[in-house]
This record gives structure tokens, sequence and C-alpha cells, in this order.
């Protein structure tokens, strides 16, 4: 008898066992499933927060679809992908500090970039230090690509060329403009900007009668503005981040200073312009990396289909920040799948040779990692709404001269 409990004991045993390990399989396969591990460190709070916040919302949601789709394909084998977020604060060192902890602790593959040049210029450069490929989704000042490096990569064409068509439409409207003034802030990315427009209309004729830079925190522009009012210029260039842009044209129409077209370095096309500015942001023009309007297809979405997949998702039009999160995403998984390997080098050497158009526009670089290949959009608001007019829309036009203050 004991020996048939005995039996019947460790039978039990034996088959209980078995039903542990088949419970627990499915954890082990988990636990080693492929991934591709991917880092940012991006500003999810300080100054920089909703822009930051905004960049990384499009790389979960590319995280979320691609891993939707079964993964990336390296070399044959789906990996998923899996993000790992440290918040930099708006902070270029603490940023770097970050991106190296990415690198050497969290072990990471890859790196995908923060918001803003400045942050950039420091993480890109461990990136660079480790040999890391990094892709930067909101860094377009042209310095930051004048290093030499070889692993780093824009989504964006430069800062000197993001205001560009605005003096090229300035100059065909009637009655034409003569004259313009330039505001900007003293810093890495607005510089830039200013200057590449400043340069494009003296080349087509139009005379300065105002150059002035303003340093970081500027919250009073009185006295530029009282300058500018006195010369009276035609076109009135607004280099600047949000607040201050919305401090500068609050003061604009407090001041009563008034121009036949007026511009800003993207903030007109930010997602809350228009809810902060109502009618006062009216006019103002600005360039986009982005818009749903543009015509561009690529390999998943079109223009017009990622914002529908986006407002279906989030009920909300797509922002241009969030755009270039996902397709900085984008760019990452179509060159690890031409590489098909996670070898850093291989990876870079592929981003040297692509060209792609996507939903978000054309991607070709330069040995310096620039994008030769994409080219700004520019809005104006109208009515409420930051309408494309370059490239240009069916029924779409630049409304010129804008209304003094006054007369709105």
């Amino acid at each position: 008898m004991k020996k048939r409990k005995s039996f019947f004991w460790t039978r039990g045993t034996i088959i209980f066992s078995c039903c542990l390990i088949l419970i627990s399989f499915p954890t082990f396969v988990n636990s080693q499933e492929a991934k591709v591990r991917i880092g940012a460190a991006v500003s999810m709070t300080g100054r920089l927060a909703k822009e930051g916040s905004l960049v990384k919302k499009g790389y979960e949601t590319w995280t979320e679809w691609v891993n939707g789709r079964g993964g990336i394909n390296v070399g044959g084998k789906l990996h998923k992908v899996e993000m790992i977020y440290y918040d930099d604060k708006a902070d270029a060192t603490t940023s770097a500090k970050l991106t190296e902890k990415l690198i050497t602790e969290d072990k990471v593959n890859l790196i995908l970039g923060p918001y803003s040049s400045g942050i950039a210029a420091a993480t890109s450069a461990i990136g660079e230090k480790y040999g890391y490929v990094t892709i930067a989704p909101v860094a377009n000042g042209d310095f930051v690509y004048e290093r030499g490096f070889k692993y780093l990569f824009s989504v964006l064409s430069m800062a000197t060329q993001d205001l560009v068509p605005v003096a090229e439409l300035a100059v065909k409207q009637i009655p034409k403009p003569k004259t313009f003034a330039a505001v900007v802030l003293d810093h890495v990315f607005t510089l830039p900007a200013i200057d590449g427009v400043k340069k494009k209309s003296l080349e087509s004729g139009l005379q300065e009668v105002y150059y002035g830079k303003f340093p970081v925190n500027t919250s009073d522009f009185s006295g530029i503005l009282t300058t500018i009012k006195g010369k009276d210029p035609d076109l009135l260039y607004f280099g600047g981040f949000f607040p201050d842009a919305v401090s500068f044209y609050r003061q604009a129409k407090e001041l009563n200073v008034n121009a036949k077209l007026y511009t800003t370095t993207g903030t007109a096309g930010h997602p809350d312009w228009l809810s902060v500015m109502k009618k006062d942001g009216e006019y103002v023009l600005a360039q986009v990396p982005w818009h749903q309007d543009m015509p561009y297809k690529g390999p998943f979405f079109t223009s017009a289909s990622f914002n529908d997949f986006w407002k279906k998702k989030y009920g909300e039009e797509a922002d241009y920040f969030s755009a270039c999160g996902f397709v900085s995403g984008i760019l990452m998984q179509l060159a690890i799948e031409k590489a098909g390997s996670l070898d850093q080098t291989k990876i870079r050497d592929v981003l040297r040779a692509i060209d792609v158009e996507t939903f978000f526009g054309k991607f070709k670089f330069d040995e310096k990692g620039k994008n030769i290949a994409h080219r700004m959009g520019i809005i104006q608001v109208q009515s409420g709404k930051q309408v494309l007019i370059d490239p240009p829309q069916p029924g779409a036009k630049i409304l010129y001269p804008a209304p003094s203050w006054k007369e709105r």
C-alpha cells in the first residue's frame, strides 16, 4: 500500500510540476522576446515641457503603432520596441548626463533626441562619443551640424531656411513691400532663422529699417516696438519662442505697431497659439515642419491619412511636434530594417544613403547629417485656423496686407 501511495504521489508531483512549467512557459518566452531598446531624454518639466511632451507623445505613439505591427524586422526576426525615457527638465547638462546613462547603464540600442537645438547640441555630443546613432526630431540650429559628427541626423531642414519662403511670398504681393524690421531672441535657433530670411529679403531688394536682439526671459518689448513704430516697416520678422511671441504681439497691439505682414519663428503654428492669442494672433505667418494638408506620401501613411490616424486615436488634429517624434521612429525603423542589424555603423551608413519620402516629407542627408530634402511649409492664421499657404493649396491664399490693429 505504501508503494502504491508513493507511486501516485510521485506521478502527481510530476504532473503538477509539468503544469507549473507549462504555466510559466509563456512568461519565460516573453522574457526572452527580442527587443530594440531605444532611449530618449526629453523635457517633461521645465520651460520646454509642452513641446518636449508633444515630441514624447510622438515617440510613444510610434512605439505602440510599430509594436502593433509585430515590431521591427531585424535580419528576418521581429523585435518589439522598448522605449526608456528620462525627464531632462529642459536643461542641456542634465540631458547630456541622462543620455550617457541610457547608453552606459540602460544599454539602449539607439537614441532619439530631445526638443530644441541647444539641448540636442549637448546630447548629440554624447551619442558621438560612444558612436551611437542619434536622430534629432526638432533641432535644426545650423551650428549643431557643423561639428564634424558622423552619427547625428536631423529630421528638419536647417534653421537658416525656415522663413525663406515667407520672403519669397512677400515680394510677390501687391502692393510690393519695400522695407522690413527684424526682432530676434539671442539664441542658437532663432538667430540663424531670422538671419536666413533677412538675407533673402536683402537679396530680393527689400530694405532693412531695424534689426535688434533681445535676451532670454525678456517680457517688456515696449522700447523695441516704439522704435519700430517710428520706422513703419512693411514686413515684421519676429524670432522667439512661444512666450516671447505672445508678449511681443500683445504689446504690438497695445502700442498700435502695424505692418503689412507679421511673422514668428514657428510659434503661430504652435497648437496653443489659437487658444492663447485668439483674434490677436490673426494674420501672423510661421513656418511649420509638417501640416496635414501637405501632399506627401510614405510607405505607411500620407500626410492626410496620418492626421486621420491621429484623430481616430486622440480625437484631435495631429501637431507638428508629435509628427516630428513619430517620423523619427519611422526613420529609425526603416534604417534598422534596411541594415538588417542593430550595429550602429551599419544603421548610420543606411541613413547616410537614404532617399525616401514619408508622410512628413522627404529625407536625404548630406555628410553632416543635415536633411537637405526637407522644406518648411508656411501657415497663416486666418479666421481662427492655421491655414497652409505654402506649398500652395486649392482655395488657400495669403491675406495681404494685414489690416491695422484698430481696423480688426
